[in-house]
């Protein structure tokens, strides 16, 4: 009989090394109405506009089927398009953790945003100091420049390494190796609309996502 998580009561595959933990951030959209106050980006010219909560969804349920389709054991953290607060998403991921008889890494999926519509780029964030995140990072880092080759590659390389540093709730209260990607900037406009707001640049997001899982779990 299938293992169950009892934090979401989903059902945990066991045909990988790893259970993945994947978080989309913010909340979604319930009956029109968007959930997270902000995390979206302008109103373009032409009347369109991205809700981060929603990109971040639409990423996760690509890598979800991926690893339906492929026995990669994950659980899907908010499978919900409420605003699930960051202690709740921490210990539900702490739960599974403890719960799971593998490894667990978290990634959290996000859209980037700034005040200056000219900030650009991908990145990915790590908590300080080193450890087993960074080399998560790097591969994931890896697999996005692969697909988006002419796309500027934001990075910090003082400690040795491509991914970033910071205090991010999620990143330093989890129990296992925990990844915060932001994936491109919302508030860009040709980004936002070039990438993260068309099918092929979420289909290009998520499969960089997805081939780092593969690697991950073939080495």
């Amino acid at each position: 009989m299938a293992k169950v998580c009892r934090c979401c009561s989903q059902e945990i595959k066991s045909d990988s090394k790893y259970t993945w933990i994947l978080d989309n951030g913010h909340g979604g959209i319930i009956d029109g109405v968007y959930q997270t106050a902000g995390k979206r980006s302008p109103i373009w010219h032409d009347g369109t506009q991205l809700f981060e909560g929603e990109f971040n969804r639409a990423i996760v349920d690509r890598i979800a089927n991926y690893c339906d389709k492929n026995n990669i054991e994950y659980i899907n953290l908010v499978d919900t398009n409420e605003d699930v607060s960051l202690s709740t998403r921490v210990k539900m991921a702490n739960e599974v953790y403890r719960e799971s008889n593998k490894p667990c890494i978290y990634v959290s999926i996000h859209a980037n945003g700034f005040s200056d519509e000219s900030a650009n780029g991908w990145e990915v964030y790590t908590s300080p100091g080193e450890t087993q995140s960074d080399h998560i990072a790097t591969v994931l880092y890896e697999e996005v420049e692969k697909e988006f080759p002419l796309i500027k590659m934001r990075k910090d390389t003082r400690d040795g390494d491509v991914d970033k540093e910071s205090n991010f709730y999620v990143l330093i209260h989890t129990a296992m190796p925990a990844i915060l990607s932001e994936n491109f900037f919302m508030t860009n406009e040709k980004e936002c609309k070039n990438i993260l707001m068309s099918e092929s640049g979420r289909d290009q997001v998520a499969n960089a996502h997805i081939e780092m899982i593969n690697k991950i779990e073939n080495e």
